[in-house]
């Protein structure tokens, strides 16, 4: 019988910004096949930023969840992205830190998946943000990026 893989979970304890901002979406990117982020209806967005991801999105659909959140309101759009190198300089060049990724400007919680597994969730207007990690080979990558401060959450 196999044993169940145990997941740990760990918190950004700041904002990553600037050089460990770049560091954290390469890392992400290298390591995901796909990224989403989230628009909703009620709030608008720079159709600009949506347009130069718009050549990456594999899909678009409407959901009430997604990765930390449940919503009671209209359902939000879930953009979901190819990760690569094109995607990552994106990520890279609209923003100086991952909680920059807030209506009006930028689409919001960035979600990064590997194998249909989310490794790496955030829900920004709520500046909060954080790793699942079920494997060493994942968990080196969190302790690799400069600046970046993070704490395991002990269940």
């Amino acid at each position: 019988m196999t044993r169940p893989q145990q997941i740990e979970y760990w918190d950004l304890t700041e904002n990553p910004t600037d050089h460990t901002y770049q560091s954290l979406m390469k890392v992400l990117c290298d390591h995901s096949d796909t990224f989403y982020f989230i628009t909703r209806k009620e709030l608008s967005y720079d159709q600009n930023v949506l347009a130069v991801f718009q050549p990456h999105i594999i899909q678009t659909y409407q959901t009430k969840e997604w990765a930390n959140t449940l919503t009671l309101g209209p359902p939000a759009t879930a953009h979901l992205i190819e990760a690569n190198e094109g995607t990552c300089k994106l990520l890279q060049q609209l923003a100086n830190g991952l909680y920059d990724w807030v209506a009006p400007r930028l689409p919001e919680d960035l979600t990064f998946i590997k194998n249909n597994f989310t490794w790496f969730s955030s829900t920004t207007h709520e500046e909060c943000g954080g790793f699942s990690i079920r494997s060493d080979y994942y968990r080196r990558f969190i302790h690799t990026i400069p600046g970046l401060k993070v704490e395991k959450v002990e269940s």
